[in-house]
């Protein structure tokens, strides 16, 4: 799993705090928080794991055909391969590699991109044949390459609120059966539940976005 933000980095946000450079007391807590704070992020979402920071591995991942020119897929940050079973058959050998003249990512100046079209001009495909899981996509799927600023901001703002608030009351409304992420450092409990509603607003326009292409 990939953090949306390092220590380092949320740190220096804070250089006079009890949590800045010039302690490393909470350190661990600190990371377990932004990794916490990370996923969280993807739920808020309703995205996959790792969404906003994809690996830089490519992999492959299957749709259902639909008889038609577009084909809507999860959201990658770039398209390396398409093949299609035009039989229905599941085996590797059934699927056949289109060429990059064949289709046409979409959007076409941004990313992430979230649907692939026929290229009936230029290519030899007239549309994606109707079966399950007859179409393989290869590439590198998530938002973007690198986090955007506004989601490190959000996961830097919820991990500094968890901190500080949990030195106010945490120590008596600490309850792992209401599904808490609990980090114990030294005898100091850090959890996190859920993301502040500030913080969950933030992440708004992700998550209409992320709607619109289901």
């Amino acid at each position: 799993m990939t953090d949306y933000t390092s220590l380092a980095t949320f740190k220096a946000d804070y250089p006079t705090s009890e949590f800045g450079f010039s302690s490393t007391d909470y350190d661990t807590a600190l990371s377990s928080l932004i990794t916490t704070a990370s996923r969280l992020v993807d739920r808020e979402i309703g995205k996959w794991e790792n969404y906003f920071y994809p690996s830089t591995d490519t992999e492959d991942r299957y749709f259902d055909g639909n008889g038609q020119r577009e084909l809507y897929i999860d959201d990658a940050v770039s398209v390396s391969a398409v093949a299609v079973s035009e039989s229905g058959g599941l085996s590797s050998s059934d699927y056949t590699a289109w060429s990059s003249s064949d289709y046409i990512t979409h959007p076409y100046n941004q990313t992430p991109v979230y649907k692939i079209i026929v290229d009936r001009l230029n290519g030899s495909k007239l549309y994606f044949d109707p079966y399950h899981k007859a179409v393989k996509v290869t590439g590198i799927f998530g938002y973007s390459a690198t986090p955007p600023a506004l989601v490190i901001q959000a996961v830097k703002i919820q991990v500094a609120r968890w901190f500080m608030r949990q030195k106010q009351i945490w120590q008596d409304t600490n309850n792992q059966e209401l599904g808490a992420v609990v980090v114990n450092v030294n005898g100091k409990n850090f959890i996190g539940t859920k993301l502040d509603p500030d913080v969950a607003a933030m992440l708004h326009p992700y998550k209409i976005a992320a709607l619109g292409d289901e």
